[in-house]
């Protein structure tokens, strides 16, 4: 996945909006679902508890069809790019302790430990401003800066664009 500049306050508007969306529909799906449910299989005793959770289950499932349909519309397009960012430093993350170990027993000259490390951290970076998180931000700069020593340290080049995912493979 390529890094790629995005507007912040715009992703924030439309992750707020696409949130809200999400919400009411789930809302109104379990509702109808379980008035659908209650009308045609009510128990005589009152306690509907089971068609009512049968109203959100199959709620949930409809919001994910929706989802599925509209999740390509020009409008989610910064937040479903930020949603696949943390999908992909996810799968980094899983493997993080093994890429860190790799480049501590290589005598930090494993090249591909240091451009998966580059891209992780330079992703996690914006994923943290995008989501205003400001907490992890001080130990993520010291990362990157050490990184960025060794990258000058060893006289190499690398840049995001030189990760891809099957560098994983191999940790």
């Amino acid at each position: 996945m390529k890094l790629q500049q995005i507007d912040k306050v715009r992703y924030r508007k439309h992750l707020n909006m696409a949130s809200v969306v999400a919400t009411a529909v789930l809302i109104f799906f379990a509702l109808v679902y379980g008035q659908i449910l209650i009308h045609f299989f009510a128990a005589a005793d009152g306690n509907n508890f089971k068609l009512n959770l049968a109203g959100v289950v199959f709620g949930v499932i409809s919001l994910l069809v929706v989802f599925n349909l509209v999740r390509r519309h020009p409008y989610l397009i910064e937040v479903m790019y930020v949603w696949e960012l943390k999908q992909a430093n996810n799968k980094i993350y899983r493997k993080l302790h093994h890429i860190k170990t790799a480049l501590a027993n290589s005598d930090n000259t494993n090249i591909d430990a240091i451009t998966i490390l580059h891209y992780y951290y330079a992703a996690s970076k914006q994923q943290y401003n995008l989501d205003n998180n400001t907490l992890t931000m001080e130990a993520l700069t010291a990362d990157i800066a050490k990184l960025d020593s060794l990258i000058t340290a060893q006289n190499l080049t690398i840049s995001v664009d030189d990760y891809n995912s099957d560098l994983l493979k191999q940790f």
